[in-house]
């Protein structure tokens, strides 16, 4: 889920012009992972699929979709990262001053014109990509999201990891789910960020409304939610899911143009933990059950974790067991250790009975004398 640091940075170089890409391309290649696109639509399909890129270089004049067109996409763009992405405009030497105003208005974040210095194109990128790398630290410690109110990807692996250590601890179930709102981009390029951002918001109150107070929530996605419910089985989970599910069919959003109803995609996992299980692990499990809910067209998938190993009870187990005892912590010993620990007790029992029998014959015989 973190980012790896250690990684090269990504840069993307949108350019027509394939001495261009060539040359951008050798000159960044030592210190980053350079992708490349030979038109604005190109350019703009990969920034889409790879929230790992840092900085984009884009040439002013293209086929298809020009820089000014993808410079206005990336800025309202719905994915407030991409949104915020620094873009650096490749401009011609025969751009008047007046055109860079325009662009610079429109959001650049900085020049570059043909044709350029090596040394022009690496201070930028490396200007450019350690700032948005901070940028996206900074948003990483951010525990809610922005736009929605609920908890972060990162606030939800925090709390998610806690409640899977108390349910290890106390040998409870736990289940989560990962919610997508299905053809969401389909929805932005054909109603445009008002409406897309509407249905995120709306969607989110939903979550809130059905959901038990123990329960929660995040955006862990541009139109992606996450639920974590504890102290729930698989049959619980699909009691909750189904109640998330009918309260969205419910919703119905006037773009203006049509009236539009919204499907949700879901991916389900209910497990009783086991030593040495990550929520990280889960979060996984429960993304690639919704990545294939949506590949069969389905409303729902369950991923069935792996059979729980049967636990070796050790000597050490039984005397941790047998402190608990003693401090009268009993909830912290696990279901499966109560067996053996009565049997560690038994003898003592049977001694405390034999020993009340043997003072209460006493008090009789006492009592019988008198």
């Amino acid at each position: 889920m973190g980012e790896n640091t250690t990684a090269k940075p990504e840069i993307v170089v949108v350019d027509d012009s394939r001495v261009i890409r060539h040359a951008a391309a050798k000159m960044l290649g030592d210190d980053y992972t350079v992708h490349v696109a030979e038109n604005g639509l190109a350019g703009w399909q990969l920034l889409q699929q790879n929230d790992a890129i840092s900085v984009a270089f884009v040439d002013m004049q293209m086929p298809e979709m020009n820089g000014m067109e993808l410079l206005t996409r990336i800025r309202s763009a719905d994915n407030e990262r991409l949104a915020a992405l620094p873009v650096i405009i490749i401009t011609g030497a025969d751009d008047s001053e007046n055109t860079k105003k325009q662009i610079f208005e429109a959001g650049a974040t900085d020049f570059i014109t043909k044709p350029f210095e090596s040394i022009d194109l690496i201070s930028r990128a490396k200007s450019y990509a350690h700032l948005n790398r901070k940028v996206v630290e900074l948003e990483k410690k951010t525990s809610h999201d922005k736009i929605t109110g609920l908890f972060s990807a990162v606030a939800f692996g925090e709390h998610g990891a806690k409640a899977l250590s108390f349910a290890l601890r106390h040998n409870l179930h736990l289940s989560m789910v990962s919610l997508e709102i299905v053809g969401f981009q389909d929805i932005y390029l054909s109603h445009g960020k008002r409406v897309a951002q509407q249905i995120i918001i709306t969607i989110a109150k939903r979550l809130g409304e059905v959901m038990r107070e123990e329960d929660i929530a995040a955006r862990t996605g541009v139109a992606r939610y996450a639920l974590l419910l504890p102290l729930t089985n698989e049959a619980s989970a699909r009691t909750v899911v189904g109640r998330v599910r009918e309260s969205v069919n419910k919703l119905l959003f006037d773009t203006g143009s049509e009236k539009l109803r919204i499907r949700l995609a879901s991916g389900l996992v209910a497990t009783a933990p086991v030593e040495g299980q990550v929520f990280s692990d889960i979060m996984a499990q429960a993304d690639a059950a919704l990545a294939r809910a949506i590949r069969l067209n389905q409303v729902e998938a369950v991923q069935t974790p792996p059979a729980a190993p049967k636990p070796v009870i050790t000597e050490a187990l039984v005397n941790e067991a047998l402190q608990y005892i003693i401090a009268g912590d009993f909830s912290r010993i696990p279901d499966y250790m109560l067996s053996p620990v009565a049997e560690r007790l038994s003898p003592f029992l049977e001694y405390v009975n034999s020993r009340a029998g043997q003072r209460l014959a006493s008090v009789s015989g006492a009592r019988e004398r008198e």
